[in-house]
């Protein structure tokens, strides 16, 4: 007699605050479990944490829909409906269409230098003090600068926008209390975007207006105005504000990795390799999930139509299997990194990766250029940003001296 195949499942719960500060023993112990394992606690919700099947799974929409990318209904139905995020086919091609016109690396070339002008003039600065806090003194004002003006949006509503938008983020886990204390926030940026990314109030030229000239040529409707919106403004943040953080964090951890970052500051190649490795190493964005729209199987083990699967994005990028022995390790000078699946993968990847990208490497060359040492302040410890799909910090205390 034929044994049914195996359906592992287990009690781990990934959204506590000691899961949220330190995910990865956790992610070990799932791909050991199995390609898919139940989370006994979230019921038709199968944990995906091995680098081969979730990058199947960000392949294959139509096995694996990204109508509910979220878990709870709340949030996808009400925050992420006609979002981008959470469409499928042609409405998800025809949404990412007007993303794209404004975010391909051709784009955004005559960005660069205004980016790197700005990452130079903020590195001054706080390089200058000797001491400052990488999240609120850096990456907060260097990533909100460039999302208002970008966006069309009132510089002024920086500091708003990125809180808000974290808290849109934490919105998309379980039904907890961090989940449900998040939804206010989510429901307060697009409270903001309704009123504020009006076409009365963006910047003429800017990205949002090209939203509503999307519109006025019939390539969108204009009820699908404010949730593609909330694409630039979401999305392009808090991910890049952690991805900046987590970079410089781990970097002051190592510093004979900085030395060599400084010695090879003008390395754009080099500079490239380092983010990309912080980037797998500690994806910004730790998950994202997916419903079955079939019954189906992940490496043999049986899923059924209707059922969601949690693509671990941060669990994936340390796979032994196909990182090797070292995937628990940060090296800079690490080959291969350009297949991390931080930014996702498939046609649901990161529409923002290119400018992230410039954002986070204008930052990193900038310091390095600047300082040869780069530490953490040993009387400050940094405070992690518990959150339910991003992996940040909420303060992280930092020394430099300067260059000679």
């Amino acid at each position: 007699m034929t044994r049914p195949p195996a359906r592992p499942s287990t009690s781990i719960d990934l959204f506590t605050d000691a899961a949220l500060n330190d995910p990865y023993p956790l992610h070990a112990t799932l791909r050991q479990l199995g390609p898919a394992v139940q989370l006994e606690q979230l019921g038709e919700v199968w944990a995906i944490s091995r680098y081969a099947d979730v990058k199947t799974a960000l392949a294959d929409p139509d096995r694996f829909s990204s109508a509910r990318v979220a878990l709870n209904d709340i949030a996808n139905d009400t925050i992420l409906a006609g979002t981008v995020l959470a469409s499928d086919g042609t409405d998800h091609a025809r949404l990412r269409r007007v993303l794209s016109r404004q975010l391909a690396r051709r784009a955004l070339t005559d960005l660069h230098e205004v980016i790197r002008q700005h990452a130079d003039r903020l590195v001054a600065e706080v390089v200058r003090w000797g001491r400052f806090d990488a999240v609120s003194d850096l990456a907060i004002p260097f990533v909100g600068h460039i999302i208002t003006y970008l966006t069309g949006l009132p510089a002024r509503d920086r500091d708003q926008l990125v809180a808000l938008a974290e808290g849109t983020f934490s919105a998309f886990g379980p039904d907890t209390r961090r989940t449900q204390a998040a939804f206010p926030l989510a429901q307060a940026m697009f409270g903001y975007l309704t009123t504020s990314a009006t076409r009365e109030n963006v910047r003429p030229g800017s990205w949002l207006a090209e939203v509503y000239a999307a519109a006025d040529r019939g390539e969108i409707a204009e009820s699908e105005c404010i949730p593609l919106a909330s694409a630039y403004t979401v999305a392009g943040a808090d991910t890049t504000i952690h991805a900046i953080t987590t970079l410089l964090g781990l970097l002051a951890r190592h510093p004979r990795q900085w030395q060599s970052l400084h010695r090879r500051a003008h390395d754009t190649a080099f500079l490239d390799a380092a983010v990309r490795e912080a980037l797998r190493y500690d994806a910004p964005v730790q998950w994202f999930c997916r419903t079955v729209t079939q019954d189906t199987s992940i490496s043999g083990v049986p899923l059924t139509a209707g059922s969601q699967v949690l693509l671990l994005y941060g669990s994936a990028n340390r796979d032994h299997d196909f990182w090797g022995p070292t995937a628990g390790q940060f090296r800079v000078r690490r080959r291969g990194t350009e297949q991390h699946l931080a930014l996702g993968h498939g046609p649901h990847s990161c529409a923002g990766t290119h400018l992230a990208h410039m954002e986070i490497t204008a930052v990193l060359g900038a310091l390095a250029r600047a300082t040869p040492t780069l530490r953490l302040v040993p009387s400050a410890l940094p405070r992690r940003q518990l959150n339910n799909l991003l992996r940040g910090w909420a303060s992280l205390p930092l020394t430099t001296t300067t260059a000679r």
